[in-house]
């Protein structure tokens, strides 16, 4: 067995976009499906976009990384805030607070090993006062649950030369997940699985999305000579944080009455609407592995 590698992911990346695009491709020659075929190329596209900017960071090495990661959370820092303290006149200062937070994060090790317990304690807080208390403090709290702080951690652990593959791996699986779910629930959804917070998710969507992320995965890893268990249970691990990270994500609209974070992407909105999931299963991932170092 080999260990993961950023040529591996790579590849891995170039074999499941072709694939996709191959699928889109024979729906285009079904009459009924021309429709489909051609807004999933359009979302494929954008996908593409992002997905070829994170691959190009990762190659260009930890100096792209340090530039482009806080830059990611002063985003979406600014997108949340902007969405649940739509009011505060000091939203640039958050965002930038927690920009170079997340870049002090990526230079000291130490300073992520402590994020992780911050993480847990303000989750507690969090359940604790989330039905009685509506303060400031409260909706403070609120966005470093998430996904404040998960992107602090996700941008610390890009930068580990071991768990950097692994991350941008785990955001080829969220988009493997997110685009099957799309295509399942297009196709053959029919039972909304969360209607509140996300009336376009259907049970059939997730299961077939899923399934599509276990049996690439594994298909990738046994071509590649990665460990087969290990692999299926970070899909699977992957694609349940990437529907809380996206439930999470919809939750603060959903409050606050909006469709969309302000936008910066064609066609997806801003970028948490498009990272959301990436974030909840990155900072999983990234924990685990603090946890696993420190234990």
């Amino acid at each position: 067995m080999t260990a993961l590698t950023l040529p591996h992911v790579t590849i891995a990346i170039v074999a499941i976009y072709t694939f996709g695009i191959g699928i889109i491709a024979v729906l285009a020659l079904i009459p009924a499906r021309r429709k489909d075929a051609a807004e999933f190329g359009k979302t494929l596209g954008t996908a593409v976009a992002l997905i070829a900017v994170l691959t190009a960071m990762f190659w260009l090495g930890p100096y792209a990384l340090y530039l482009a990661m806080p830059i990611m959370v002063a985003r979406i820092t600014f997108e949340v805030d902007a969405v649940r303290i739509q009011s505060n006149p000091r939203l640039l200062h958050l965002a930038l607070f927690f920009g170079g937070w997340a870049f002090l994060t990526m230079l000291d090790p130490i300073k992520k090993d402590l994020a992780v317990p911050l993480w847990v304690v303000l989750f507690a807080i969090h359940l604790l006062r989330e039905e009685r208390d509506k303060t400031r403090g409260q909706i403070v709290t609120d966005l470093l649950v998430f996904p404040i702080l998960p992107a602090i951690l996700l941008a610390s652990g890009t930068v580990n030369p071991t768990l950097g593959p692994l991350l941008l791996a785990t955001y080829l699986m969220v988009e493997i997940f997110d685009s099957f779910a799309l295509f399942f629930g297009a196709m053959w959804g029919r039972t909304k699985a969360f209607p509140t917070l996300s009336p376009n998710k259907t049970v059939e969507g997730l299961l077939g999305g899923g399934f599509a992320l276990l049996t690439l995965s594994l298909i990738t890893a046994a071509a590649l000579g990665l460990p087969l268990l290990p692999t299926a249970l970070t899909a699977q691990l992957v694609g349940v944080l990437a529907v809380v990270g996206d439930l999470a994500a919809s939750r603060h609209k959903r409050i606050s009455g909006v469709k969309d974070y302000p936008q910066v992407l064609p066609r997806q909105g801003g970028l948490l609407d498009s990272l959301d999931s990436w974030i909840a299963a990155g900072a999983g991932i990234t924990a685990l592995h603090t946890v696993a170092q420190l234990w």
